[in-house]
This record gives structure tokens, C-alpha cells and sequence, in this order.
């Protein structure tokens, strides 16, 4: 089984609206089901900061396995442009991952990073997610996320002792 760490909160949405021209960002990509127009996050490459993060809602210490970034995207391109988006795993301030596409597809597209090694992430409750667009052209581009999340093994094991190992030990005390 896994486990889903979605946004959960704005930590610095930058020049990035939300689809209602708001700021609340976190609230159109934290579904378990991408809505794609319906609500989304959104950057042009004429704004002056290109970089928003949001925070993550905590989920346990996972066991060994891959862990995976995933989100939806578009870019909508005037000509030849072409729009790149880097992807950064935060714990508190410390990046742990980052990842580039370096050109957005122009319809919905998922996108999937996998973390093979998740050890250096000591505090599963301090995560974030900070996207910053790229632009390698011109300008009047925009960039829209509509799902971003998380996704990790389930929680390792606490070393607990089984109940049948817990009834033999108290049958044998029982019998001496």
C-alpha cells in the first residue's frame, strides 16, 4: 500500500495564481483525481517569480522502496518556445530532489520522477514542493499545474511483536 503526501498548504506562491486569479494555490492541486481546467496553478514567463512551494501533508517514515514525485502539466507555447519546469522535493528548506522537464508538453500530460534512495529525508512531516518555471525563448507563455503530490511506500514496520508470539510467551509462563 502507499501513502500520499498532497499539498496542503502555500509557503511562497511567488507570481503563480491559482484558476481564479487567486492566491490560494495549494487547494486547486491537492486532489487524488487531476480535474485538469477545472482547477489548476498557473505561471506566464513575463512574470518576475517564476517560483512557488507548497507544503505537503505529513505521512509516516516509509520503508524501504521508491518514493515518486508526480504531477499533471501543460504549457501553452507561442511558437517555437519552450517551456521547462523544475521540480524540487523540500525538507524545510534543505532540497532533497529536483528534477527538470525541460519541455512541457501543450496538453495535459502526467509526469512521474522516481527517488530511489529516500534516506536523507529525516522529517516526513516538513516536506514541500517548489516548481519553477523556465522559459528557453521568448515571452506570453504560460505554465499550468493541476495535480501535484507525493507518493511513498507505506510505513516501515515498529518492530512490534506478533500476538500469536505474545500468547505463546504468556501460555509457557503460565505452564511453569
Amino acid at each position: 500500500m502507499a501513502q500520499y503526501a498532497r499539498p496542503d498548504a502555500d509557503s511562497d506562491d511567488g507570481d503563480w495564481l491559482n484558476q481564479d486569479d487567486g492566491s490560494s494555490l495549494y487547494e486547486s492541486i491537492d486532489e487524488s483525481s487531476a480535474d485538469d481546467n477545472t482547477s489548476y496553478i498557473y505561471c506566464g514567463d513575463g512574470e518576475s517569480t517564476l517560483v512557488c512551494k507548497v507544503g505537503l501533508s505529513n505521512v509516516s517514515s516509509p520503508a524501504s522502496g521508491n518514493a515518486y514525485i508526480k504531477y499533471r502539466a501543460l504549457s501553452s507555447q507561442n511558437g517555437m518556445d519552450t517551456l521547462s519546469l523544475k521540480v524540487e522535493l523540500m525538507q524545510d528548506s534543505a532540497v532533497k530532489f529536483t528534477s527538470t522537464t525541460s519541455s512541457v508538453a501543450t496538453s495535459y500530460t502526467n509526469y512521474s520522477y522516481t527517488i530511489s534512495d529516500h534516506s536523507s529525508i529525516t522529517d516526513w512531516d516538513a516536506l514541500f514542493l517548489r516548481f519553477t518555471l523556465f522559459n528557453s525563448q521568448g515571452m506570453g507563455d504560460t505554465l499550468r499545474i493541476t495535480q501535484a503530490y507525493v507518493e511513498t511506500p507505506d510505513a516501515g514496520g515498529g518492530g512490534s511483536t506478533p500476538i500469536a508470539a505474545i500468547a505463546m510467551n504468556t501460555y509457557r509462563q503460565l505452564r511453569n
